[in-house]
């Protein structure tokens, strides 16, 4: 009985010490700036994620397969197949630390030879963001190959995706910007 009383006394002080502190006036304001900061955070990742037509519209680029040498080797692979690369988006490449803003796709028909897609790779990977090398059919279901600009082949992951892998298109790359991105992730 003694120690209950004990606790209920020691609830209602730390009752009141809280009551005291959020009547300051500084709290108040500190709590509406972080209540505000998040209104503002969602209503922009959900309009974004509307116009992108997808739920991860940017990305950080987490390695070098992507780059471009100043020889613009990467396309050598192509012209060795008889495909002009003069049309490809992202003519420049990327590399770690870029940040990529991503455009979702409605159907398969909308990826072409020479986009550059994000790949969901199952699991709990890193999703994959190569250049579409070819598209064929098979047994009528749509399969394509994607290989990184740098690398000197396809990845045996990327031989035969399907339509249902890919997150979206690369549209737009921001240098360096992705470099906040990796940080919060630990990489």
């Amino acid at each position: 009985m003694v120690g209950s009383r004990r606790l209920r006394r020691r609830v209602k002080q730390v009752q009141r010490h809280l009551k005291n502190f959020l009547r300051r006036p500084a709290v108040h304001e500190t709590v509406e700036f972080l209540l505000m900061l998040g209104f503002l955070y969602f209503s922009f990742t959900g309009i974004m994620m509307v116009i992108f037509r997808t739920d991860s519209f940017w990305r950080g680029v987490t390695s070098q397969s992507m780059k471009h040498e100043d020889d613009y080797s990467w396309r050598q692979y192509f012209s060795d197949r008889g495909i002009d690369t003069s049309q490809f988006p992202l003519q420049g490449g990327f590399e770690r630390g870029d940040l990529l803003i991503i455009q979702g796709v409605s159907s398969f028909s909308e990826i072409r030879v020479g986009d550059v897609v994000v790949l969901d790779q199952g699991g709990n990977t890193i999703p994959l963001v190569h250049r579409v090398v070819e598209i064929w059919y098979e047994n009528g279901s749509p399969r394509f190959m994607t290989k990184g600009d740098a690398n000197s082949r396809p990845l045996p992951a990327e031989v035969a995706n399907r339509p249902e892998q890919v997150l979206g298109k690369v549209i737009f790359v921001v240098p360096k910007l992705g470099y906040i991105s990796l940080w919060f992730q630990g990489q």
